[in-house]
């Protein structure tokens, strides 16, 4: 499935914010009144950039602007190492479709134009009937198509440009599960030495939502969460609070199915707590707060704890550093771009409750 690989270290090129702003809105760190952009978390609220947008966010907002690549993907990098101290990039969809998920709630112009580049991107890249693969046509490296990228692609471009899949890929997703209805990572041919995860699964569910074809799946979830099996269940991912996030998300987009997870899941991120506010690093401290969040942990005191860790965390340029969250054996994958967009949901989680 997964090749081994070559990497070549490559410059990362700074976008120019004010020649995409207008005068009136050279910067996001003080918006006009009369062009205040609007936060929207959930269904329910809609409330002015000036009102939710901490310098934090803006700060990282900024990051992501001027580091997105001319033709809309956001980096990721590999590495041997699981620090990834010596890293690579390697063009991939993947980190692309995190970062449009977790800065959808941001309507800015900024994020108006990341969202309109980054989904011309996944476009010029989605083959077939609503396909993805891992490597973008821009790598050297090739792969089969796979569920999760097809999922987490497909759950952005129905949100910003319905008609662009229009569910053409659902029957693929119906038709690439196990016997006991769990859908596999891979597609076709693939499926002879496929694999299920638990990330994959939730990635899965987040698009097709409740319906028949998705029942095993969810209990699957259910039951792998309530029975501590998460470690065991992923294969592609580091660490359990990735798995949370992807089961949160799912629910919180009406996944009700999801709800028998709900208690058990905030009982395992509230035990990961630590002194200093975090759930462990910050990747998985900004999992952890966007699952408390999505299941509507009400525990305010407790998620601006770790608020405050992030924001202490950030760096001067406005994101967060790159820390691994998914794997292939000897390889890691990661960015700051991945992180920064994850930092940012949790704070615009924390700043709307």
């Amino acid at each position: 499935m997964w090749q081994s690989r070559r990497f070549t270290c490559r410059m990362k090129p700074r976008g120019d914010l004010d020649t995409i702003l207008s005068p009136e809105r050279s910067s996001i760190d003080d918006p006009p009144e009369d062009c205040c952009a609007k936060l929207r978390i959930g269904a329910h609220t809609s409330m002015t950039l000036s009102e939710l947008l901490s310098p934090s966010v803006r700060r990282g907002l900024r990051f992501l602007h001027e580091n997105q690549l001319p033709y809309g993907e956001f980096r990721t990098y590999a590495s041997p190492s699981i620090d990834l101290d010596v890293a690579f990039f390697d063009s991939s969809v993947f980190v692309t479709t995190f970062v449009l998920y977790s800065i959808a709630g941001v309507d800015s112009p900024c994020t108006t134009t990341m969202t309109n580049k980054a989904t011309s991107f996944l476009t010029d890249e989605m083959r077939g009937p609503g396909l993805f693969r891992y490597y973008t046509s821009k790598n050297i490296r090739s792969i089969g198509f796979d569920l999760d990228d097809t999922a987490c692609a497909s759950v952005v471009l129905r949100r910003i440009s319905p008609f662009v899949v229009r569910d053409r890929n659902v029957e693929t997703f119906i038709e690439n599960r196990d016997e006991a209805g769990r859908f596999y990572t891979w597609v076709g041919d693939s499926a002879l030495e496929n694999d299920v995860d638990s990330v994959v699964n939730a990635n899965v569910v987040l698009y097709l939502g409740d319906r028949d074809e998705t029942k095993s799946a969810c209990r699957y979830l259910i039951d792998t969460i309530r029975s501590g099996c998460e470690s065991d269940s992923h294969r592609y991912y580091l660490d359990d609070t990735t798995l949370y996030y992807a089961v949160s998300r799912a629910y919180a987009h009406g996944t009700s199915s999801l709800s028998g997870a709900r208690d058990a899941i905030i009982e395992r991120v509230l035990l990961l707590g630590k002194d200093d506010g975090s759930f462990g690093d910050e990747l998985a401290t900004a999992c952890a707060v966007c699952s408390l969040a999505n299941f509507g942990y009400d525990g305010l005191t407790r998620l601006k704890d770790a608020l405050r860790y992030l924001e202490g965390r950030q760096r001067a340029d406005g994101s967060w550093r790159r820390v691994a969250m998914f794997q292939q054996p000897g390889m890691y994958y990661g960015s700051e771009e991945l992180t920064t967009a994850l930092c940012l949901e949790a704070l615009t989680h924390v700043a709307a409750m």
